[in-house]
């Protein structure tokens, strides 16, 4: 950035980029195509035994490998000089990335500047939006001083109807990692000065009650659960609270923009919509809000007597943190729009999120091994959302994953350590830009 009228740009590899992004998928947790399934893709059981015992983050050696041949895929030898030089010119450097879709999930920080430094070691890395979120945003963020007094919310593990639990949205948390979490929370609210602030939400919290949640002022908000998203509609990325579709008989006035989860037929087509389906709560929402609703009991759910923007029903606080499946989608497609730039766009200024599926603490011990004490993927979520309550909470994060480097690299690779987990996390920045007028000058020319 302190050269910005010099830019440079280097044409990546091909097949250097495609085997180095095939052994990063190979070593996560997301199900692959498989010719031994009746369904042409792996179980999660299958996917998760892969990516445990004999993916690329299940040693020490095959990570180290990993990264080496994605720096060489994804960072050409001279930026990776450069960003070498400048660290020991000044220290930390800051390393922002647009990433495009094929190269998303990239962990960057793990990635070789040289035989003995990775990334991590001399820079902080965070995401930056397309520059169109800064356009005619809905509401520009505060400032993190004037609002860290506010209390947080925290949504962990939240109950969901059975319709959900019948599609395979299970609990993500087991009761020794649920209780951990928690706990930890507690913890850091107390030894904030925290007062008055319930850890859980209520049994059955739905779209409602986080708008109600929200509209008492927030400082920050955690959510530990199930994101989903369609490949084909970035849009339908979605969080899953109690929230099903909404009949006559009962009353209920849920509305929402995302497609009802419901059974195929034999025919392959979907079921009609029954009142009780479990709706998720999409990136289209949190944008629109009601906007193309027009059933006026809908909108006096969330107080109103006309239709409302996203950002009016939900008023997102200025750091989030979406601890879930994938919940940094966006980037995965070619349109950039999921829960990451809707929440930007409704009053965020931090997202930290996960470039992919996390394998749960239930099958570290279960498939990896690890003992039943550690507890890897809560010991993640409490990580983030003790950094979010910093001022710095991505130099804070990037502090806790280096010691993480460090106990991976001198237990020569026990998979309590593993990147699996703590390298999934991104960090999307997009601060408040003040429209300023532009000064004419008699070499300004119009486009």
């Amino acid at each position: 950035m302190d050269m910005p009228n010099v830019p440079h740009a280097v044409r990546l590899d091909s097949e250097t980029l495609f085997a180095a992004v095939s052994l990063l998928d190979n070593a996560l947790t997301a199900p692959l195509l498989s010719e031994d399934s009746s369904t042409g893709i792996e179980s999660k059981e299958s996917a998760a035994t892969r990516a445990l015992c004999s993916g690329a983050f299940a040693t020490l050696e095959g990570e180290r490998r990993l990264a080496a041949l994605l720096a060489e895929a994804v960072l050409p030898e001279a930026l990776r000089r450069q960003l070498g030089e400048r660290f020991d010119a000044q220290g930390i450097i800051h390393v922002r990335i647009t990433p495009s879709p094929r190269i998303a999930r990239v962990p960057w920080e793990l990635l070789f500047v040289d035989t003995r430094r990775r990334l991590l070691d001399i820079a902080v890395v965070t995401f930056d939006p397309p520059a169109t979120v800064h356009a005619h945003r809905s509401v520009l963020p505060p400032h993190w001083d004037d609002v860290h007094h506010l209390p947080p919310l925290h949504i962990v593990d939240p109950l969901l109807p059975a319709s959900a639990l019948d599609h395979g949205f299970r609990q993500t948390l087991a009761g020794l990692s649920k209780n951990a979490l928690l706990d930890g929370i507690s913890d850091e609210i107390a030894a904030t000065g925290g007062t008055d602030v319930s850890t859980e939400v209520p049994r059955k919290f739905d779209r409602v009650a986080l708008s109600e949640a929200l509209k008492t002022g927030r400082s920050r908000m955690l959510y530990f659960g199930h994101v989903s998203a369609r490949p084909d509609e970035p849009g339908s990325a979605s969080i899953h609270l109690f929230d099903t579709a909404g009949g006559r008989t009962s009353g209920n006035d849920m509305w929402g923009m995302a497609a009802v989860v419901r059974p195929p037929m034999a025919s392959g087509e979907m079921v009609p919509i029954r009142e009780g389906y479990h709706l998720p709560l999409c990136a289209l929402d949190f944008l629109l809000g009601t906007q193309q609703c027009s059933d006026e009991k809908v909108w006096r759910r969330y107080g109103s007597n006309r239709r409302n923007y996203g950002h009016e029903i939900w008023p997102i606080p200025c750091r989030v943190a979406l601890i879930a499946c994938e919940g940094g989608v966006d980037f995965r497609s070619a349109e950039t729009f999921g829960l990451v730039v809707a929440l930007l766009d409704s009053g965020a200024s931090l997202v930290t999120t996960t470039r992919w599926t996390l394998p749960t603490d239930d099958a570290f011990h279960r498939i990896g091994g690890v003992r039943r004490s550690v507890l890897p993927t809560a010991d993640l979520a409490l990580s983030v959302d003790r950094a979010h309550n910093q001022a710095n909470p991505v130099e804070a994060v990037a502090k806790w994953q280096r010691s993480r480097l460090r106990e991976w690299e001198s237990s020569s690779g026990e998979l309590a350590y593993s990147p699996i987990v703590w390298a999934s996390l991104t960090h999307t920045v997009a601060d408040a830009r003040p429209a300023e007028p532009i000064a004419k000058s008699a070499h300004s020319s119009s486009i």
